[in-house]
């Protein structure tokens, strides 16, 4: 079943904070907390919610990572997403096949997560871009 409105609008308040309680959320969305927690169990019954993470302060650093694929696209995207090693991996449209989101406490950690995916044997090609700050 598709989210409804207030479910829309549960999904962005969690989205900015995970850990905002059924009580904060359900003021801002006008239910009672019951029909919130109600809400977000069905959520995550129905897959819509995979997980919920925890953003650290300081000390991670970020990159995006585009792939190429060698052949088939699809089964790079499931080799890359089955390794576990980006945080978020899509596919996507343009001259790379994949956008890939990696997390690591240092630049090394980035960097050996990064030819980790260079050596799944779909992938052809690799740009890493690694982000500087965080805005929002």
């Amino acid at each position: 079943m598709k989210p409804d409105e207030k479910d829309r609008k549960i999904l962005g308040l969690l989205k900015k904070n995970s850990r905002m309680t059924n009580t904060d959320i359900a003021k801002k969305v006008k239910l009672t907390e019951g029909a919130v927690r109600n809400r977000i169990e069905k959520l995550v019954r129905e897959k819509t919610i995979k997980k919920f993470t925890v953003e650290l302060a300081e000390g991670e650093q970020y990159a995006v990572v585009l792939a190429t694929a060698g052949k088939d696209t699809k089964k790079m995207m499931k080799e890359i997403a089955k390794s576990g090693i980006p945080e978020e991996s899509y596919e996507i449209s343009g001259d790379y096949d994949g956008c890939l989101i990696i997390e690591g406490y240092s630049i090394k950690e980035i960097d050996r997560k990064i030819d980790r995916i260079r050596k799944i044997k779909d992938v052809k090609e690799t740009k890493t871009l690694i982000a500087l700050r965080r805005w929002g």
